[in-house]
């Protein structure tokens, strides 16, 4: 059946608001769901700062080359391994790694997430190391998660001012082996990502732990 003039000019019209409708639906279906996306990633800004932060010691200390387990001390060592620390304090080369334990607790009933940590970390009152850490972690409602931060340093760079005997010393403390406690400072910034931005909690948390 043919359609006259009216009919087919009413049907173009139909026609193109329908297209019109459907165009502005999917623009307002395309800006909803990022904003969803925000908003869910904003409600886990409060819960991340609502979690608390603390430190379960240090692990895998390693000293010139040389694993040092808990509680070992210089006395501890072989010949073969105090050749090795030798040759290294006669280089002014002191490479220390360890992990260092990084406890976060969420009270919330629902995940909390860190996408980045900057850091500093200071023992006995000497700063050693500061950087960050790119990486997203999740801690599940009502549960802790345990973050292992590896530190890699050159004490003899970290600790220029100090004497042989402090800068040799110190990676023993970290086993928890010498008569007077070690105290750390872990001071730490998370940050979490809303949208393509990292959003930065306020300040930095310091945590105090002796070991």
């Amino acid at each position: 059946m043919k359609l006259n003039a009216k009919e087919a000019i009413t049907n173009q019209v139909e026609m193109k608001m329908k297209r019109s409708s459907i165009g502005l639906l999917m623009i307002i279906l395309l800006i909803g769901l990022p904003s969803c996306d925000i908003l869910q990633q904003t409600a886990e800004i409060q819960r991340l700062s609502q979690c608390k932060f603390d430190l379960n010691g240090v692990e895998k200390v390693k000293l010139a080359g040389i694993n040092l387990y808990e509680g070992m001390s210089r006395n501890d060592l072989n010949a073969s391994q105090i050749l090795q620390l030798t040759n290294a304090l006669f280089s002014n080369k002191l490479p220390l790694s360890f992990d260092l334990l990084v406890e976060v607790d969420n009270p919330n009933d629902k995940t909390a997430a860190i996408s980045r940590m900057d850091y500093s970390l200071i023992i006995d009152g000497l700063e050693l190391v500061s950087g960050n850490l790119n990486q997203r972690y999740e801690v599940g409602a009502s549960s802790a998660t345990v973050i292992p931060l590896l530190i890699n340093l050159d004490l003899f760079q970290a600790l220029s001012e100090q004497n042989i005997e402090t800068i040799s010393n110190l990676g023993f403390k970290l086993t928890g082996s010498n008569s007077n406690p070690v105290n750390i400072l872990f001071r730490v910034k998370p940050y979490i990502m809303v949208g393509t931005t990292q959003l930065a909690y306020p300040g930095f948390i310091d945590i105090n732990h002796t070991l």
